[in-house]
């Protein structure tokens, strides 16, 4: 089973590294990265790039003009792109522990099972 984790970002330079580590460190490996950086004016973009691996779809509005998504088309933008067969979501300013993946995935499965 795939996970898809979507990562909405918006300024989090500062939170973004721990963020992603904390998913590159799962325990569970099948899974995508997918991070919406909804036209950061920090240097987030830059954070990010360092990683390889990571689905990076950017909100290249004229700002000025349209301004930003909010969070929650952030996550359906990310969506758009996920090929995974559940579906994680995650603020950029946040993490995961190392096990949570596979956790979550372990008990779903034992959940399908008993039907």
């Amino acid at each position: 089973m795939k996970a898809s984790i979507l990562i909405a970002n918006y300024n989090n330079a500062g939170f973004i590294k721990d963020c992603i580590s904390s998913l590159l460190e799962q325990s569970y490996k099948n899974i995508e990265i997918i991070c919406f950086d909804d036209a950061s004016n920090d240097n987030s973009l830059e954070e990010i790039k360092k990683f390889k691996n990571i689905k990076l779809i950017l909100n290249n509005n004229d700002k000025k003009k349209f301004g930003c998504y909010n969070q929650i088309n952030s996550y359906k933008k990310a969506f758009e792109h996920s090929t995974g067969d559940i579906i994680f979501f995650l603020d950029s300013d946040d993490f995961f522990k190392t096990n949570k993946v596979e956790k979550i995935i372990d008990k779903f499965n034992r959940s399908t099972k008993k039907r």
